[in-house]
């Protein structure tokens, strides 16, 4: 199958217009493609049929080209799902720079993560930390960099 294949989706259109239609949902238009394809049985039948059937009379199934989605450069994200899951990808990093340049007298095993979260947010929080500027250095995690979040967003980390 070709690249452009897979961004490809059947939509509910205005026969009128040609534009896409107020009512499309992905449910709507799936059910709709099932009704255009003459399917009824199995697990189709649980598709709202009846509704999609009234909506072909003005609106007709035309195939639209999804927007291929964009990909990010490290360091880019912004959402709050990325966010987490660059800091999910960082915590062994981060762990790692804690035990050796702020508790390095202390024996790795005595260190909890309670005062770990404190630390983090702390350092996040000053711009000029030595965190931050090794945050800095390396573009993967660049978006941590002055991160200010509560305790317990860090919780999983």
């Amino acid at each position: 199958m070709s690249d452009e294949a897979d961004h490809i989706k059947h939509r509910l259109t205005s026969k009128r217009t040609g534009k896409l239609s107020s009512s499309s949902t992905w449910l709507l238009d799936l059910a709709a493609s099932t009704v255009v394809e003459n399917q009824s049985g199995g697990v189709i039948s649980l598709l709202p049929q009846e509704q999609a059937a009234k909506l072909l009379v003005h609106n007709e199934l035309k195939p639209f080209k999804q927007h291929a989605r964009r990909q990010k450069d490290p360091g880019d994200e912004s959402s709050p799902r990325e966010l987490r899951l660059l800091a999910e990808e960082a915590a062994t990093y981060l762990k790692v720079f804690y035990i050796t340049q702020v508790c390095a007298d202390k024996d790795p095993s005595r260190v909890n993560l309670k005062g770990f979260r404190s630390w983090l947010m702390e350092s996040l929080e000053q711009p000029g930390s030595p965190l931050n500027k090794d945050l800095g250095k390396h573009p993967k995690y660049s978006a941590l960099q002055e991160l200010i979040r509560k305790d317990n967003w860090w919780r999983k980390v």
